[in-house]
């Protein structure tokens, strides 16, 4: 008798399909289960258009704000991002009544984890499992979050 070893990994399956205004940085990842993320997208000054720009929005940022931050990712429109993400962790736990993690991600190689009241820094931002949309419509899987 012979043995036959598969690669399971032939069997790999991946999605990715992003909608408009998904998968660019920054972005939040809100861990909503096991292997299940929801990413909130963040956008600067849309408006109010939420139909072209879901997710979070920062308002009244200059185009020199914006291209500074482009260069350098600790440019002031950090620190005010990160304000936006604390006060969207609190609104998440304030409704949900329980905490939650969520993670800031700046470029593939810049998270910012929000956990109880720490954050940490690290090169790893979360990927992989089945990414959601705030609808919780599907919308990657097994991929990295952003395209």
């Amino acid at each position: 008798m012979e043995n036959k070893i598969k690669n399971l990994d032939e069997k790999w399956y991946e999605h990715r399909q992003f909608p408009k205004g998904y998968g660019q940085f920054p972005y939040l990842i809100l861990k909503t289960g096991h292997a299940m993320f929801m990413q909130i997208p963040i956008h600067f000054n849309t408006k109010g258009d939420y139909a072209n720009y879901p997710g979070a929005n920062i308002e009244g940022i200059s185009e020199q704000e914006l291209a500074e931050y482009e260069l350098k990712k600790s440019a002031p429109l950090h620190d005010k991002i990160m304000e936006k993400c604390k006060w969207i962790k609190n609104k998440i736990e304030t409704d949900k009544k329980k905490p939650c993690r969520i993670c800031l991600v700046e470029d593939p190689n810049t998270a910012y984890y929000f956990e109880e009241d720490k954050i940490t820094f690290s090169n790893t931002p979360p990927f992989g499992g089945t990414l959601l949309t705030q609808q919780n419509q599907v919308i990657a899987m097994n991929v990295q979050h952003f395209t």
